[in-house]
């Protein structure tokens, strides 16, 4: 017996985003992509000046439901404070759910997950240019890069 609908779904919406992603892309952003196998995209922001961020997308159910966004240092442990000079996105409380610092942005399911969003419903922004995966990854990107200078 084959793999259910929704998964078979979820894995194809997953490969045409991940698809867009260029080594040319990737380098010119500094980005290292250590996996992009559905369900999981691990990508390691670099920059000149601050320590990686790794950032893991596990993308169950994408794009039904927003991807879980894990920060991670390079060498894959969880974060346990935000990067320097981080703010905004990156909220150093715990996520009710999976008890760790998280990504709190339209897009990532700790966020529509949160008490605090429960109204803002991942329906609601769903194939809104700019949240499929890629375009999560770059607004997490560009805020991380802003706060680090």
């Amino acid at each position: 017996m084959g793999a259910p609908v929704l998964e078979l779904l979820s894995r194809a919406a997953f490969e045409r985003d991940v698809r867009r992603l260029d080594s040319r892309t990737a380098a010119h952003r500094n980005w290292t992509v250590l996996q992009a196998e559905y369900p999981v995209l691990d990508v390691i922001l670099g920059h000149p000046t601050a320590a990686p961020l790794r950032l893991r997308f596990t993308c169950v159910d994408w794009d039904d439901l927003p991807p879980s966004v894990e920060l991670l240092d390079a060498a894959g442990q969880h974060l346990s404070q935000a990067p320097p000079g981080a703010g905004g996105i990156f909220h150093p409380s715990p996520h009710p759910v999976t008890g760790r610092m998280f990504v709190c942005m339209r897009g990532t399911r700790e966020y529509h997950t949160h008490f605090s969003h429960v109204g803002e419903r991942w329906d609601g922004y769903r194939g809104q240019s700019g949240l499929d995966l890629l375009g999560i990854l770059d607004q997490i990107w560009r805020c991380w890069k802003r706060a680090v200078g």
